[in-house]
Formats: structure tokens, C-alpha cells, sequence
């Protein structure tokens, strides 16, 4: 009885053992599987074929919840097919979806920066203003330093009408390294597409300033004055040309253009062959026109000559581009 009992024992024994390798090998085919399918999610992906990736990684969870990697590329999937401002169901789903697997893979690694920065990139789509700005300003922390984190934060701010916010952002970029003209140029801009002019102003002034005392070589610091000066010079001709006369009076007006010309003068003199600042001292002299009317026809000559100027100069310019190129093929 007892040789029975024994050898039902190791019967039973073997039936375990055989259905825990079965299950094993269940197992490791199914990830196999998953992994397969993983792999061509990614294939997918790198092509930008985001619907066929999404389809794969959705597979590949299916059969195996572990794969840590897939939540992270399935809801980037997800952001890239998501077209913000469309309010169909599908849409909706879609940036939905970006948000779930994306916080999934926050989760399962809470100090990946690229993670945090797409969670900032989908809220933002979805006008989700103040998750976007926790996760943006998440991102910022991993690197203080940068002048770009400061940068793209400026822009979030701006596209979202936070506008004392992003001119903080763009100080603060300008406070990490002062003697960096680029700083100032930023912050010009961001006052340009507001349409204040003087603080737009001030800030090339302060960028030529930077340039003019930089220790770059004499060439290079020539050529980026030449083009700030012509930016300077732009701005300044919007100021005359966006301002209504009921707002700037000649004697103002023609105080502004004068010293536009100012501006382009510097830069064609650092630069002779550069074109675009004769457009501008052709739209400068139409400005002096509206300014002194008794004078319009002597101004509209010499715009009309200012604008012959950039013409020839412009074609001489691509000449020789041209001229680089065919250069080149040669070689």
C-alpha cells in the first residue's frame, strides 16, 4: 500500500512539474509575442506611421503589461495623432489616451524628463494651461542653467496670454549670462509682436551694445552688428508705419524715421553688399512723405531709388549664390 501511495506521489509531483513548464513556456511565448509586436510598434514609429504604431503597442500591453517601455511610446503615439482644435469624439479619445499612458509611464519612472515633457506638450494641446505649466515647469528643473528651458517656457506663456510671465521667462533667461546678445534679441521680439515699440527698441540697443563690446572676431562682429542694426532699423519703421497720425505728429514722426535711417546707414556701412536695409530706407523715405507732404514727390524719388538699390543688390547676391553652387557641383 505504502509502494502505491508513493508512486501516486511522484505521478502527482510529475503533473505539477509538467504544468508549471507548460505554463513557463505559455508565458515566454506570449512575451516573445509581445516583444515582436513591440519591436514593430517601434519600426512603425520611426517611420511616423503613428496609427499603425499605436495598434502595436496597444498589442503588445495586451500580452504583456510589463513592458514598461510601451506606455511611454503608445501615448506619444497618441499626442502625434491628436490635431488640436478638433472637437470630434476620436480627437477627444485620442488626447485622452496621450494623457493615460503617459501617466502610466510617469509612474512606472518618475524622473524621466522626456516623459514629463510630453505630459506638458499634450495638456498644452488640450488647453489644459495649468497641468501643462506643473509638468513645463517640472521639466525646467532638470536643467536650471539652460537658457532654452527658459526660452520655451517664455513661448508657453506668450501662447497662452500670460504675458508677465513670459516676459519673466525671457529675463530670466537674459539674468543666467547678461553679455549674451541673443538674450536681448528674444526679449525684443516678444515686445515687436506686441507692438511695444520702445521696449522692442531698447532691447536691440542694448543687444548692439553687447555685440559692439563683445572679444569675437572683428568679421564675425561686423556682420551680426550689420543685422542688428537692420533689425533695429525695422522696428523702427514699424513704429513710424503701425502709428497713426492723429497719434504721432510730424515733428515726431519724422524724428523716428531719421533715426531708422540711422540705424540702416550703420548697417549698410558694416555690410555694403547686404540688400535688405535699402528696402526699408525706401519704406522710411514713404514715411517722410506722410510726414512733410510738400515733399512727397522729392521723397517718393529717392524711395523709388532705395528700392532700385535693394533690387540689384539682391541680384547680385543670388548670382553669386548661384555662382557657389555651380561651384560646387564642379568639384
Amino acid at each position: 500500500m505504502k509502494k502505491l501511495w508513493s508512486v501516486l506521489l511522484i505521478l502527482f509531483l510529475a503533473a505539477v512539474i509538467a504544468a508549471s513548464f507548460a505554463a513557463c513556456d505559455k508565458l515566454k511565448i506570449t512575451n516573445l509575442k509581445a516583444n515582436k509586436h513591440f519591436k514593430t510598434a517601434n519600426r512603425y514609429y520611426s517611420e511616423e506611421k503613428f496609427k499603425k504604431a499605436i495598434s502595436e503597442y496597444e498589442a503588445a500591453l495586451e500580452l504583456n503589461p510589463n513592458l514598461k517601455a510601451s506606455y511611454y511610446y503608445l501615448g506619444s503615439s497618441y499626442i502625434m495623432v491628436y490635431r488640436p482644435g478638433d472637437d470630434s469624439e476620436q480627437n477627444k479619445e485620442y488626447g485622452t489616451k496621450a494623457v493615460k499612458y503617459l501617466q502610466k509611464a510617469l509612474g512606472l519612472n518618475p524622473d524621466n524628463e522626456n516623459i514629463i515633457q510630453a505630459l506638458g506638450d499634450i495638456n498644452d494641446k488640450l488647453r489644459n494651461f495649468e497641468e501643462a505649466e506643473k509638468y513645463y515647469l517640472r521639466v525646467q528643473k532638470f536643467t536650471p542653467d539652460d537658457p532654452v528651458s527658459y526660452y520655451n517656457l517664455a513661448g508657453f506663456y506668450n501662447n497662452n496670454g500670460k504675458y508677465d510671465k513670459a516676459i519673466d521667462m525671457y529675463e530670466k533667461r537674459i539674468a543666467l549670462d547678461p553679455e549674451n546678445p541673443e538674450g536681448y534679441l528674444y526679449l525684443a521680439g516678444f515686445y515687436q509682436d506686441k507692438r511695444k515699440w520702445d521696449d522692442a527698441i531698447k532691447n536691440h540697443e542694448i543687444r548692439i551694445e553687447k555685440i559692439a563690446t563683445s572679444s569675437m572676431d572683428e568679421k564675425e562682429k561686423n556682420e551680426l552688428l550689420a543685422d542688428a542694426y537692420y533689425r533695429l532699423g525695422v522696428v523702427i519703421w514699424n513704429k513710424s508705419y503701425q502709428t497713426p497720425p492723429d497719434i504721432m505728429g510730424p515733428v515726431e514722426r519724422l524724428q523716428v524715421v531719421e533715426k531708422g535711417f540711422e540705424a540702416l546707414n550703420k548697417s549698410v556701412e558694416l555690410h555694403p553688399n547686404f540688400p535688405d536695409p535699402w528696402a526699408y530706407m525706401n519704406l522710411l523715405y514713404r514715411q517722410k512723405a506722410i510726414a512733410e507732404p510738400l515733399k512727397a514727390a522729392e521723397y517718393t524719388k529717392q524711395a523709388e531709388a532705395m528700392a532700385q538699390k535693394f533690387q540689384d543688390l539682391r541680384k547680385r547676391k543670388l548670382a553669386t549664390e548661384q555662382f557657389m553652387k555651380d561651384l560646387a557641383k564642379e568639384k
